[in-house]
């Protein structure tokens, strides 16, 4: 292979692989930061700041509302029966204040919500609550002590993590690419899914417990494993979006 060509292919493919690299950071949540976890107050479940986030039409555009914590308030001032700890509200020039629905938010496996966003531009994360569409500055979000985690990070990049597919099936394959072979497919139930922290492109290595089906309830859980194997397992879609989700409660 002459050296120009040599120059033509790697130039091909750093332009195939930009993309997907580009969009394995596009999706996720808003975290707090490690110094503002040791502030926050143990009760806080819904992690906002006291003045909440503004949010424009679209990056460096014009503003379009804020989201804050807690319920909307009534002419009297009363939030009436509504968990003030479990909710928060949405209003702005030309929406009036309501009530968020909790479904808006990420659950995480401690119980707490989180806002996510699932694309990024320009200095900006774009958003939605309830039907309205929205996007927030990177810089008011790292200035009031939160950070971006992105699903992948989230879920792929760190060892040990026990996930499952959320099409309930999924395919584990030899290398990290789309049409790399097949090992195996893991489903929800009878595969144990553990991420190794070796990640490349929207792929993670996993190693694998695969259990008999049926499980037999009077045999050991040693007793019930069929197989175990290694491969690649897609964590995000070319959107950035989560295959997987945790198998603890509310991740």
């Amino acid at each position: 292979m002459s050296y120009r060509f040599q120059r033509a292919f790697y130039g091909l493919l750093l332009c195939a692989i930009a993309p997907a690299a580009a969009q394995q950071d596009q999706g996720g949540f808003l975290a707090p930061g490690d110094s503002l976890k040791k502030i926050l107050p143990f009760e806080r479940i819904i992690f906002l700041p006291e003045d909440g986030f503004t949010f424009y039409e679209v990056p460096n555009g014009e503003f379009k509302g804020k989201i804050l914590p807690g319920p909307p308030l009534s002419s009297s001032g009363s939030t009436g029966d509504i968990d003030t700890l479990l909710s928060s509200t949405i209003t702005g020039a030309s929406i009036r204040p309501q009530l968020l629905s909790i479904d808006n938010y990420f659950e995480t496996s401690d119980d707490r919500y989180h806002l996510t966003f699932d694309r990024q531009q320009d200095g900006y994360v774009r958003v939605f609550f309830d039907g309205y569409r929205g996007w927030i500055s990177t810089e008011e979000i790292k200035s009031k002590g939160f950070v971006l985690t992105s699903w992948m990070a989230f879920y792929g990049e760190a060892k040990g993590n026990m996930i499952h597919p959320t099409e309930k099936i999924a395919a584990v394959r030899m290398s990290p690419y789309m049409d790399a072979p097949i090992i195996e497919t893991a489903d929800e139930l009878y595969s144990e899914i553990t991420t190794i922290g070796i990640c490349e492109g929207s792929f993670c290595k996993v190693k694998v417990v695969q259990y008999k089906n049926p499980y037999d309830p009077t045999k050991s859980k040693e007793e019930n494993i069929l197989k175990k194997y290694k491969g690649w397992l897609q964590i995000i879609d070319e959107e950035g979006q989560p295959l997987v989700a945790h198998n603890s409660h509310g991740a």
